[in-house]
Order: structure tokens, then sequence, then C-alpha cells
């Protein structure tokens, strides 16, 4: 019984080590705020006039909410670090605005997520 339990042990402990992600390093992201069902789906882009009126009325309906990077113009889901807030009533009052944002990325297959600690408007 104890050679059983040592031999688990043995080859759990690695096997666990390597399936464990490295924590994500905050950074800090420079773009726009989007409502990635109309961008992606309907191709709204950010400085379309109606674009905040279309956001509202889709994060209502439940669809995810982004940041278009500027550099790049890579889309990351956007989450909260702090689980008592939603997304939505963080980014809804940045739609159309240059924004910075704070936070840590995580990628898993072709997920890009953003867990947002701090946003603000971009002075560049």
């Amino acid at each position: 019984m104890k050679r059983l339990a040592l031999i688990l042990l043995l080859v759990s402990v690695p096997l666990a080590i390597a399936s464990g992600q490295q924590p994500a390093k905050q950074t800090t992201i420079t773009g726009e705020v989007i409502d990635i069902l109309n961008y992606v789906a309907n191709g709204v882009k950010p400085d379309n006039p109606d674009r905040k009126a279309l956001a509202e009325s889709s994060v209502k309906a439940g669809n995810p909410i982004g940041i278009l990077e500027r550099k790049t113009g890579k889309i990351y889901v956007v989450v909260m670090n702090n689980q008592g807030v939603s997304a939505a009533s963080a980014l809804i009052p940045y739609f159309g605005l240059k924004i910075f944002a704070v936070g840590r990325t995580m990628r898993k297959g072709g997920i890009q997520m953003f867990v947002l600690s701090d946003i603000g408007k971009s002075v560049k």
C-alpha cells in the first residue's frame, strides 16, 4: 500500500507541475473598447456613430465586451479582476474612446482574455 502511494505521488507531482500555467504578468494595453459581436459579425467599427447604442443593447443581451488593441488589432475578451463588478458596467463609459487598460493577459487556443484591474482614457 505504501509502495502504491509512493508511485502515485512520484507520477502525479511532475504531471501537476507540467500542466500548470505560469501566472500571467501585469501588462498595459492601449486601444478601444468594443462590442465584440457587432465588431466581428456585423463589421461595426469603433468610430461608428451608433456604436454606443448598439453596444449597450448587445451587452444587455449578454454579449461579450472586449478591447481592440491599437498596435496589433488583437481582440481581448475582458473579465474583471474584482468578481463583484461586471465588465459591462466598467467598460460601457469607455466605448469609442482611446483607452489604456492595466491587467493580466491570458491565452488558450484562439481565445485571448484580459483580466482588467484598471482602465482610463489614453492621452496619446
